[in-house]
């Protein structure tokens, strides 16, 4: 079967398979920045959870 290719087909191939590396690159850097987003937004309402509760325990004691 390979002993019938042009270096037409054998381009072609090579052609394929660099798009098909770029196109996963491209889409590991995607998902890895989404997931740092995320992460970013999960550490920020934690943080924000905490300070309501450290800030609500002596509203009441003002009360």
């Amino acid at each position: 079967m390979f002993e019938e290719w042009t270096y037409v087909e054998w381009l072609i191939l090579a052609v394929d398979v660099v798009a098909v590396y770029i196109v996963f690159e491209f889409l590991r850097r995607k998902v890895k920045r989404k997931l740092e987003e995320v992460e970013l937004r999960q550490r920020y309402a934690l943080h924000q959870r905490k300070a309501s509760r450290e800030k609500s325990p002596s509203q009441s004691e003002e009360d």
